[in-house]
């Protein structure tokens, strides 16, 4: 009993010491020795960063050695002291013990006037606090500015943060995290500003009431005349309503909607075709009312919902799902084409662009000039630091404004164009997006994808965005009132039915686009590629080393490997010769990621725009993103990528199924002179067709016949027709194969 006595007396002494260690350590000269003992205030949703604190101080320990060091754990850290942009921090972590878990201490509750170098590394608690943002999405490597008691302070979001994609409250809340600082420029020794709250996940963000809404509302069943929308909330409400209108002040009224738990619902009904519509849940309980924020939403167009997808390279039809669903090349016309669709606006057009020259180009200056002398109204946005020479060509009296240059912006970098989005008519309007710029390496030389929506839909929640960066909603823009990059809010519709097709927009920096390309990646099931001009980030490239890892078949072509350092070694680790570097001329400009097109039963999508996967295009860039889940549209762009990937020295092992091959045909002789015997077998007696196409996809030969149970055996005479390749199409119940046939 007297030794165990003497062991605790050991222990008191040893944690007396260790509570004045971490205050003695922040006084030590940089780069000095030191070694620290306390509780691990964080885990790994915070990076590779663990803060630990004592009774008498906190201090930050960076390094990956650290990644299985969990919050609560009890540590010895010894290392270098070093300052990061304000920051004190152990770096390198020279050593470290973990002698127990113990728990994270209660926060420490302040005032933001009390926020200075005291509290650095603690953690500590904000109440009565609210987001500037609220009601919005919270995104990776994004600030938020919070208010306490009538003063302000920042919080940081980080890329890896559980809160990415959740929704900001828009209530009063009290507000946990980790004191931080980031201060440039680097080696500023002794700043005393750049402070920012970094939350470790939901559960740091506390509702001041009994109630609140705790996910972003999100619409479905989507139609032309309603929709309806779901929101969760913390505890089971006893009543839930959707406020809403045709602007912001939600003048349409109050809607009651229902609650099973904590998952409520409302459907909105009786709604005009084609229509942006402004929305705003609140659920009741008790004396207690939490609001979502003020969202945006579309009722279905009577548009056609045609959607054409072109590319200015070759692509391989072979890959086709369907004789009919052949990929399109515009070799040296994609300028042509844009000028046609100019050429056929009756009342508006509203066009974004980064980069613009008439110069070895089709004139669109003078296209766009011809539209507006002919009455149509004609707005533009374009990079304020990117020449655009093509701007000066345009008609004085055209509105057009240009993003700003300081350093608080990154760049106009959407390309986009909206034609007649209010006619009367909802088959005028017309977007068109991707990635080409308006010059003549992007339209000659560069490769590029184009894509184009015939939906009223789409083009009015485009709309929202351009007038947003416009700053009026008038003929000339409003300098004043204009927003970009950062300054921008999330104000657009996100969900959309488009033709039968769900289709999702996304902008930068407002939207989470990089959380969207992670949540698309991960959808995948059966097969995975990417081609992007640069990805910098290395969350997205981790997303596709996993899918790699989990038997995902994934191909991947950048532009060049060297542009991606910390990335491309765990692309090329996980996927060794399957990802490939651009080396066909030119730039590879597209940036699209495909997602099971192989498999039309697992939701095929394509997520394709300007938004490159850095974190310029996520944070500061101007960038638009749209992703449409369809097995032909998908199927498009796997022409493409299989050429593409094919021709820089890949193979793509695809299985070719397409269509289900489980017939056995067999044609001889190939080549034919147009006189060839069909071969199959079925297991059953069947109903069954055989087709002949061109290669622009046309039925030219159609045969209907019952097969019979065993090997059937037809001879066909196409000898009229013209020499050249036609597709052979064998359909039997559930079942069809298609064959290349050649007649010589």
């Amino acid at each position: 009993m007297k030794k165990i006595l003497l062991l605790l007396s050991a222990s008191l002494l040893c944690l007396t010491q260790v509570d004045a260690q971490i205050s003695v350590a922040r006084t030590a000269p940089l780069n000095s020795t030191v070694t620290i003992t306390g509780r691990v205030l964080n885990g790994s949703e915070l990076g590779s960063i663990r803060y630990i604190g004592d009774s008498t101080a906190a201090m930050a320990a960076y390094g990956s050695n650290l990644s299985s060091v969990l919050r609560g754990d009890s540590i010895t850290v010894t290392g270098t002291l070093t300052e990061y942009y304000g920051l004190f921090e152990i770096q390198p972590v020279t050593s470290f013990t973990v002698h127990s878990n113990v728990g994270t201490p209660t926060a420490l509750i302040i005032s933001p006037s009390q926020i200075s170098e005291a509290y650095e590394g603690e953690l500590v608690q904000f109440d009565n606090a609210s987001f500037s943002a609220g009601g919005g999405t919270f995104a990776g490597n994004s600030n938020y500015t919070v208010t306490s008691n009538s003063q302000t302070f920042t919080v940081r979001v980080g890329n890896g943060s559980p809160l990415v994609g959740t929704l900001i409250p828009t209530g009063i809340i009290s507000l946990r995290g980790i004191m931080s600082q980031f201060c440039p420029p680097i080696g500023s020794s002794g700043c005393t500003t750049g402070y920012q709250l970094l939350p470790r996940d939901l559960n740091d963000i506390i509702a001041a009431n009994g109630i609140s809404v705790t996910t972003q509302l999100m619409a479905s069943n989507l139609s032309t005349s309603g929709f309806q929308i779901d929101w969760s909330s913390n505890i089971t409400p006893t009543a839930s309503f959707i406020k809403y209108g045709l602007t912001k002040s939600l003048e349409l009224g109050v809607l009651q909607g229902s609650f099973n738990g904590t998952a409520n619902t409302a459907i909105l009904t009786g709604l005009t075709a084609g229509t942006i519509y402004y929305a705003q849940a609140f659920s009741v309980n008790g004396n207690d009312t939490a609001y979502s924020g003020v969202r945006v939403f579309g009722t279905v167009s009577n548009s056609s919902g045609d959607i054409k997808v072109y590319f200015n390279r070759s692509v391989d039809t072979l890959q086709a799902n369907s004789p009919t669903n052949h990929a399109t090349t515009l070799a040296n016309l994609t300028d042509d084409t844009l000028i046609a669709y100019f050429n056929r606006a009756k009342y508006t057009i509203d066009f974004t662009i980064y980069n613009f020259d008439n110069n070895n180009i089709s004139n669109i200056s003078a296209a766009l000039n011809a539209a507006y002398n002919r009455g149509v109204k004609i707005r533009g946005i374009y990079d304020g630091a990117a020449g655009n020479p093509g701007m000066n060509n345009l008609n004085a009296a055209i509105g057009k404004i240009a993003s700003p240059t300081s350093s608080t912006y990154g760049i106009m970098h959407n390309k986009f164009v909206i034609i007649d989005a209010n006619s009367s008519n909802a088959n005028d309007c017309i977007l068109w997006t991707g990635s080409a710029n308006w010059t003549d390496n992007q339209i000659n030389t560069d490769n590029q994808n184009v894509i184009i929506f015939q939906d009223q839909t789409l083009c009015r929640s485009y709309e929202l965005e351009f007038e947003e960066m416009f700053g009026d909603t008038g003929l000339l823009p409003n300098a004043s009132a204009a927003k970009f990059g950062p300054d921008k809010t999330d104000n657009t519709a996100h969900e959309f039915m488009i033709g039968g097709k769900r289709v999702e927009q996304y902008f930068s920096p407002t939207d989470g686009v990089n959380s969207q390309i992670i949540k698309a990646i991960n959808t995948a099931n059966s097969d995975l590629e990417v081609e992007i001009m640069v990805m910098t980030r290395n969350d997205l490239a981790y997303a596709i080393s996993n899918k790699s890892q989990a038997g995902v078949n994934c191909y991947y072509l950048t532009n060049d490997s060297t542009s991606n350092l910390t990335t491309w070694p765990i692309i090329r680790n996980a996927l060794g010769a399957k990802a490939k570097d651009y080396n066909q001329g030119g730039i590879l400009h597209s940036k699209y990621l495909i997602v099971d097109a192989s498999n039309a039963a697992s939701d095929p999508l394509v997520l394709t725009g300007s938004h490159n996967w850095s974190n310029g295009a996520d944070q500061k860039n101007d960038e638009n993103t749209v992703v449409v889940h369809d097995a032909n549209i998908a199927n498009k762009y796997y022409q493409e990528f299989v050429k593409r990937f094919n021709l820089n020295g890949g193979l793509v092992l695809s299985t070719g199924n397409f269509l289900v091959n489980d017939l056995a045909m067999q044609v001889y002789p190939n080549p034919t002179n147009g006189v060839f015997e069909l071969r199959f077998k079925s297991d059953e007696t069947i109903n069954s067709m055989i087709q002949l196409f061109d290669i622009t996809g046309k039925e030219v030969y159609v045969e209907k016949m019952t097969a019979k149970n065993g090997t059937n055996l037809l001879q066909i005479n196409v000898g009229e027709f013209a020499k050249g390749m036609y597709m052979l199409k064998l359909s039997s119940g559930n079942a069809s194969t298609m064959q290349k046939i050649i007649i010589d």
